[in-house]
């Protein structure tokens, strides 16, 4: 989002204002060509009303809370097209009260179709047998936060069903909001990365010794490191492999790898696995550059940034055919996919490369072609441009 933004405002022709949500108060301010609008979510100060707030939110009380500050800020600009990034949150509420101004989405996540694979690692009765007693007590347990996910996916639904464009970078954005509206207007719309990624490239002659294996993995139960341990052991235990097998975004504190150690029966450091925590961006391109494949393993996804991140710096790729993830890369010529969840597969693909390091490479190559190309800012900013253009175009004529 700050990548496309710092395009964006370079356009002449573009007066940007950024509405976004702030916990605490803020005026309206300007910094480096850039209109901001804060809108309040207000939390309670005292911790036993916070606790309590969870555990009694409606997102009903929440949508009334935060429409009247939207519809504020709109009045108050009185834009001539109104960008909204993402589904998830209250944003899309506008558009049942605001219609004289053009409204285009941009599909980030869908939440409804991420909710049917929401215990595709870990059955409901595993994550709560084993979830602290700790964060049941304070309302985040995932019974709570799966309730809220539903009813988030049931709004995001209300939006889709009467939106008249939608922009998206997979088939997975264009099937879900064509099912929801037949009539929408479908854009095709890529994603700016972080700058490092461009900058650098993986270039290895041969794999190391031990094979290096890197994964990021951030959020939470769907995103599969139980896969991540089940397929390691099977390394070990199977193929004799000599790996080391790195995990960006998770410590050994993370409730997942907790999770996944005792539903697995399994631990992270004798599967060989370094869990490295958070890293920045340049932090994470000396650890990828420096690995030999990269793996992911979500059970669902739209278009994860990790891979295309992977694919502009030329790695060898193996990641879950889950999603919107086949648009990003095609199988056997850009990087491997496979069905997600499944360690034994997975565990022979990362063999399977291991033992041809040439079509590896030439894999790698072929992605970093590709991702160049896709993730062109210039491009990009130009493609946006184009498409509000469009919009107004059909508005006023």
């Amino acid at each position: 989002m700050i990548s496309l933004e710092d395009e964006v405002k370079k356009c002449a022709e573009v007066d940007l204002h950024v509405c976004f949500i702030s916990e605490f108060y803020e005026n309206d301010f300007y910094f480096e060509g850039v209109n901001y609008h804060p809108i309040i979510r207000k939390t309670a100060k005292n911790g036993i009303m916070r606790v309590l707030n969870r555990f009694h939110f409606s997102l009903l009380d929440d949508n009334a809370r935060m429409l009247s500050q939207l519809v504020d800020v709109v009045n108050k600009v009185a834009p001539d097209l109104i960008h909204i990034h993402g589904t998830e949150e209250c944003f899309g509420l506008i558009q049942d009260v605001i219609t004289e101004i053009p409204i285009v989405f941009s599909i980030q996540g869908l939440i409804a179709p991420y909710a049917e694979k929401y215990y595709s690692g870990f059955p409901y009765e595993i994550v709560r047998k084993h979830e602290p007693l700790k964060i049941k007590y304070l309302g985040l347990g995932t019974k709570q936060v799966y309730k809220k996910f539903i009813n988030r996916g049931k709004r995001e639904l209300h939006y889709l069903q009467n939106a008249k464009y939608v922009i998206g970078r997979t088939f997975f954005d264009h099937f879900i909001p064509q099912l929801c509206n037949p009539k929408v207007k479908l854009f095709q719309g890529e994603e700016i990365l972080r700058r490092e990624f461009y900058l650098n490239q993986w270039n290895k002659n041969e794999f190391g010794t031990p094979l290096k294996i890197v994964s990021t993995i951030s959020g939470g139960i769907y995103k599969g490191y139980e896969t991540v341990l089940h397929t390691a052991s099977l390394l070990k235990q199977y193929a004799k492999l000599d790996f080391e097998w790195y995990v960006i975004g998770y410590d050994c504190r993370s409730q997942w790898v907790n999770t996944a150690e005792k539903y697995k029966k399994l631990l992270s450091v004798d599967s060989n696995i370094k869990l490295l925590g958070k890293k920045t961006s340049l932090e994470m391109v000396d650890i990828m550059t420096d690995c030999d494949i990269y793996v992911h393993v979500s059970h669902i996804e739209n278009s994860p940034n990790s891979v295309c991140e992977a694919m502009l710096l030329g790695m060898p790729i193996i990641a879950s055919f889950a999603g919107g993830t086949s648009s990003l890369l095609k199988n056997e010529e850009e990087g491997i996919l496979v069905q997600d969840g499944d360690p034994y597969v997975l565990g022979g693909a990362i063999v399977n490369l291991y033992l041809n390091f040439d079509k590896a490479k030439k894999m790698g190559m072929k992605s970093r072609e590709r991702a160049l190309k896709r993730h062109n800012p210039k491009m990009i900013r130009q493609s946006l441009i184009s498409i509000y253009n469009k919009i107004l175009s059909e508005q006023y004529e």
